[in-house]
């Protein structure tokens, strides 16, 4: 467009997809990519993942050592596909063929597509669950009304969703804040609950639980740039990644303490009968934070599903697309009043490990380079792609799943799970190697942010 006509409009139709956003069409400042992620973060989602710890056998100090450690690591990676949006100006995955080609984008653009509708579907039934407490409604009527809600976010983009994390940030933040006051005030017994049942220190499954908080806050990397695309080229990308990290690091330690904490209570009832039980008579304004908190990711969910859409080449409008991914996922779990979401969230569990070995690789290229990813993008993609394959490889033996366990991790690290750190390092360095071979690289001085 030759003239700028998105720009910082709230209730327009965003009209860009996955092409680079023009000059003239870049807004925004830094400290926005604080509220988006936080918000983001700000369900009971991220609660819950805290359960895992004290479901692995951890005490409480431990586990909430292993949320801080994986927190503070998984952040930083995310900051950094977050501060890479203002230069690329488009989606990571689509600017990143320069590394990985035409065919390497088509794949990862669909593995992107079914964790992002995957996860809609998993997040769908968790807010169908609360929203049936709430009012007397059949499953498939609860589910429908969310999936349009959250549409109408989604459908009208990038202004839209940025101004709705902002005011959920604050309402849906003040609300968990009430419901962390209430769950704090167990505090005393739950405190003598973990003293009671400390037990010896377990080093795999204390990392288990470092690799899972690590692998939530990597989860979103695929699609960190996404919603910071349209800031300005000249904005600080250290500010950028400062925001983005404080603010998924925040939400997230908080949060998963706090589902740490709860969990010693040994409620192993359903999860809304879970919160029935510990918000007692504060039970509906929990339920409608659950049900609000969804929002946010869930419409994040839908728009992100819809640009790996696009960068599939599939021809369709933006918010068309989005429209379809949002369809999908509730047709995914509007089969067995929601039981499908337990299988296909462990199914996402596994196929999340494709993330870290792709990070490796498109960190290194960004960083190899002075100039934006779209930048010398005509090659084939082998050493992208040659490096990604060789990360998954050699960290198979070192998953630790619900579906698999590899034979190292069983074997010699008590089913802990390096495997995630691994296939970032070594798809990393592999690459390196290779560009070192590839005729089309000119090695140039290494990418440097502004203040």
């Amino acid at each position: 467009m030759s003239e700028a006509a998105y720009q910082e409009k709230v209730l327009e139709v965003e009209p860009y997809g996955i092409e680079p956003i023009p000059r003239e069409e870049r807004h925004g400042r830094a400290r926005q990519m604080f509220t988006i992620w936080f918000a983001i973060n700000l369900n009971v989602v991220t609660w819950f993942t805290g359960f895992l710890g004290i479901e692995f056998g951890l005490s409480l100090k431990h586990a909430i050592l292993a949320i801080i450690i994986g927190n503070l690591l998984g952040a930083a990676f995310l900051g950094l596909t977050s501060a890479v949006g203002p230069i690329a100006g488009q989606p990571l995955i689509p600017a990143s063929k320069r590394a990985f080609g035409k065919i390497g984008v088509f794949g990862l653009s669909f593995l992107n597509l079914v964790n992002n509708i995957g996860w809609l579907a998993v997040n769908l039934v968790l807010a169908a669950m609360a929203l049936q407490k709430i009012l007397p409604l059949g499953y498939h009527s609860a589910l429908l009304i969310l999936t349009i809600a959250t549409l109408l976010i989604a459908v009208y983009g990038y202004n839209f969703i940025h101004t709705f994390a902002h005011w959920m940030s604050i309402i849906i933040g003040i609300l968990f804040i009430i419901m962390t006051v209430i769950s704090v005030q167990n505090l005393p017994a739950l405190l003598s609950q973990s003293a009671a049942s400390n037990g010896e220190f377990n080093l795999g499954m204390f990392i288990l639980a470092v690799a899972i908080a690590f692998s939530y806050q990597i989860s979103y990397c695929p699609i960190g740039s996404d919603y910071s695309r349209y800031l300005p080229e000249n904005t600080s990308g250290k500010k950028v990644w400062l925001a983005s990290y404080l603010g998924a690091l925040t939400v997230c330690i908080w949060l998963e303490i706090l589902g740490t904490l709860t969990a010693t209570l040994g409620m192993h009832a359903g999860p809304m009968d879970f919160f029935a039980k510990l918000m007692g008579v504060f039970t509906i304004p929990a339920l409608i934070t659950v049900i609000l908190s969804i929002f946010p990711v869930n419409a994040m969910a839908i728009y992100s599903g819809g640009l790996a859409a696009l960068a599939m080449g599939i021809p369709l409008k933006r918010w068309t697309s989005a429209i379809v991914c949002g369809g999908i996922g509730a047709l995914l779990v509007s089969f067995g009043g929601g039981q499908l979401a337990d299988t296909y969230k462990n199914f996402l569990l596994l196929l999340s490990y494709w993330i870290a070995p792709w990070l490796g690789v498109v960190l290194s290229d960004f960083f190899y380079y002075r100039s934006g990813l779209a930048q010398n993008s005509t090659t084939n993609g082998w050493a992208g792609i040659t490096a990604f394959v060789i990360g998954v490889i050699v960290s198979v033996p070192f998953m630790s799943s619900v579906l698999y366990v590899g034979p190292l991790a069983e074997k010699y690290l008590g089913h802990a799970d390096i495997s995630y750190f691994l296939s970032l390092v070594v798809s990393a360095l592999v690459y390196r190697v290779l560009l070192k071979f590839r005729s089309a690289a000119v090695p140039v001085k290494p990418l440097q942010f502004e203040e």
